[in-house]
């Protein structure tokens, strides 16, 4: 509970090595990726921020689906065990032959698009920004993969999946 606010509970990944369904080693599954994400969707001349991202692609072959998560309002870091078949999105991605991904929300962690939280700075902190930053993530990522560059939606399955607030993000997308 955050704040008498119920959050995902950390899952932390089994360290050790992977491989890819070919045979190739993996990077571990504690490394962050950055992507270009912009401040304002509804202002791009506001420029972008650095979000962070975790992936693997342990089971990935082409064709599978990519399984996306934000864990919510928290830091993201500590939370790679969803991204293994110790959880549901790892276990689909094992079964469907997928990748998955967890997200960092923004003003989370250090997914920040200012370095304060003045009311000037969070009025970029709204639900819509969130599901714009989810939308032009699988649209503009070129993820770090083999072949991430051409698994955007309509070339890929994306699933996008969450339990609390990321699990209403998640609806909310939707409906959007």
């Amino acid at each position: 509970m955050l704040r008498g606010i119920p959050v995902i509970p950390k899952l932390a990944a089994l360290e050790g090595s992977r491989t890819s369904p070919n045979g190739t080693t993996l990077p571990p599954i504690t490394t962050i990726y950055y992507f270009d994400q912009l401040v304002d969707h509804n202002n791009t001349g506001l420029g972008t921020f650095q979000q962070r991202y975790w992936m693997n692609w342990e089971f990935y072959q082409p064709g599978g689906p990519i399984i996306l998560m934000t864990p919510g309002e928290g830091d993201a870091e500590g939370s790679d065990g969803y991204l293994t078949n110790k959880s549901i999105n790892g276990l689909i991605a094992q079964q469907q032959k997928g990748a998955t991904i967890i997200i960092e929300h923004r003003f989370f962690g250090y997914s920040n698009p200012y370095d304060d939280l003045t009311s000037q700075s969070l009025a970029v902190l709204t639900i819509q920004q969130a599901i714009d930053d989810l939308v032009y993530f699988t649209t503009n990522a070129d993820l770090p993969m083999p072949g991430g560059d051409a698994v955007k939606p309509g070339q890929a399955p994306w699933i996008l999946i969450g339990g609390s607030y990321s699990g209403a993000l998640t609806s909310w997308t939707m409906v959007k």
